[in-house]
């Protein structure tokens, strides 16, 4: 090596300040571009007028006028009835269904590995295209279950089924649609917990000859609840915003009897072109969601505190 490169000081990068941020620099770019922009943006939307089919308006700002529309408007309070009739349904029979999936397949089944995957096979599935899948199935009259479904009307002497043609059905339909979806995702989760669940205490209770209620109540829930809680947050969430769903298969209808927040923020945004308004709503959805988040993470954090003592 020539002694002028050997005698030539090194240069340590890393103690330089702006060698860090340098490193962070593509992930702090992507995160302004995909994240903090798009979020001041709609709270500068939400705060002016602007509709986009009426570019002549002129553009001033309005404060909080807009969130005090839709609060005041009867069709907010309709789509988050739905939201909540529909989140709150769904989370709830995935979460006996999942649970009782999981304790089944605590037992010894032939092919449990098969059906495993069958369970699973749902959830792997896009929802635009499960949305697509049962729309034809339930189609009026030409559909695989809507025909086999007025065939065996026919045959009892009963009316058919509507299934999403009715506003007393079509809500109805789109829980259970969401519920074949994304019980596998419960069942995967409360399946995990109840694996990590050590044998002791159930050992501990068959000597002392306690019942199989007993055991469930007293054992397997509690120590469950960690992972219960979990599955419940993320599903909660998840099915909160759903959209995909419905979209494809009612569009909000039949009327606005499937018009969730999510549905009604696309009418205005893309349908009615009231962007200002559509990004109002977008943000209470965002204050929704972010109070239910919260709420869930304190009851899981006190949770965990509770089982360190």
């Amino acid at each position: 090596m020539p002694d002028a490169l050997r005698t030539a000081p090194k240069v340590a990068l890393q103690n330089r300040r702006w060698f860090p941020w340098l490193l962070m620099g593509p992930t702090l770019l992507i995160l302004f571009a995909v994240g903090i922009f798009p979020f001041g943006y709609s709270l500068y939307l939400a705060s002016t007028n602007i509709i986009l089919s009426k570019p002549y308006l002129e553009t001033y700002f309005v404060g909080l006028e807009q969130y005090q529309y839709l609060i005041q408007d009867p069709d907010f309070f309709n789509a988050l009835r739905i939201t909540l009739i529909f989140t709150v349904s769904a989370v709830f029979l995935e979460f006996w269904a999942g649970l009782g999936l999981a304790l089944l397949f605590r037992r010894q089944i032939r092919g449990k590995a098969l059906y495993r995957l069958a369970i699973l096979l749902p959830m792997v599935v896009p929802p635009l295209v499960v949305g697509l899948i049962w729309k034809y199935m339930l189609f009026p009259n030409s559909g695989l279950i809507s025909y086999y479904a007025n065939a065996l009307a026919g045959l009892i002497g009963i009316a058919p089924p509507t299934f999403l043609n009715e506003p007393g059905s079509a809500l109805q339909t789109l829980i259970f649609i969401d519920v074949w979806q994304w019980t596998p995702f419960m069942f995967l989760i409360l399946h995990a917990g109840l694996a990590a669940i050590p044998a002791e205490p159930y050992e501990a209770a068959e000597i002392d000859g306690a019942g199989a209620w007993r055991v469930f109540w007293t054992i397997t829930m509690p120590m469950l609840k960690p992972a219960i809680l979990i599955a419940l947050v993320i599903r909660t969430m998840d099915a909160f915003r759903t959209y995909d769903q419905i979209a494809v298969l009612t569009a909000g209808g039949p009327g606005n009897s499937t018009e969730t927040l999510n549905i009604w923020l696309t009418n205005l945004a893309f349908r009615f072109f009231d962007v200002s308004k559509g990004a109002a709503l977008s943000l209470i959805i965002f204050v929704l969601i972010l109070v239910m988040s919260t709420i869930f993470i304190r009851i899981l954090s006190r949770t965990r505190i509770d089982e360190g003592e």
